[in-house]
């Protein structure tokens, strides 16, 4: 897929990349023989790669970097993927267990400025992914009205133009003062 910014994406696309990235995550699994963070952006809309989208996964990268830092914890290998699908990026982790490493992940997705939009999914070396549920936190938080996210998108609460305009808000706000 060539990449260009601020192209409308199909829902096959979307699922021919879920399905390519869930290959490359067991090849990392493989490789790696360690619990490995799959890192995408949640964007709604048919436009996943824009500014905004960059920024969250440049802020992202970067947290992941310096969580890692403070824990002692290893970055064993990183790649981040760039398509008209969103911004995405793979990284093994060297940690004592994958229920720590999402409970570190959650602490981004749920402090970091920009955490809302960061999707920090942790996937054990056994295959598979660590929930919320699994290491007893609560589901996120749609970011403009506290009701449960999942909710919010099922029943499109909230009209597209308005989730734009809030996360072009946030990403400008960080841009401008982190």
């Amino acid at each position: 897929m060539t990449f260009s910014t601020d192209s409308e994406v199909s829902l096959n696309e979307l699922l021919d990349r879920k399905e390519t990235r869930v290959k490359q995550q067991q090849e990392w699994l493989k490789r790696h023989s360690l619990p490995i963070v799959s890192f995408t952006v949640n964007m709604p809309g048919p436009v996943k790669m824009n500014g905004s989208s960059r920024v969250v996964m440049k802020a992202g990268l970067a947290a992941i970097r310096a969580l890692c830092a403070k824990q002692g914890w290893e970055i064993i290998g990183s790649q981040k993927i760039v398509e008209n699908t969103g911004p995405e990026a793979i990284v093994a982790i060297k940690a004592p267990s994958a229920s720590l490493l999402k409970k570190a992940m959650m602490e981004i997705e749920n402090h970091h400025q920009l955490g809302r939009l960061m999707d920090l999914d942790v996937i054990d070396v056994r295959g598979k992914t660590v929930s919320r549920d699994g290491v007893n936190q609560p589901r996120r938080r749609c970011f403009l009205c506290e009701e449960e996210a999942k909710v919010c998108a099922r029943s499109r609460r909230h009209d597209l133009k308005e989730l734009l305009a809030k996360i072009e808000e946030m990403t400008h706000e960080y841009e401008c003062y982190a």
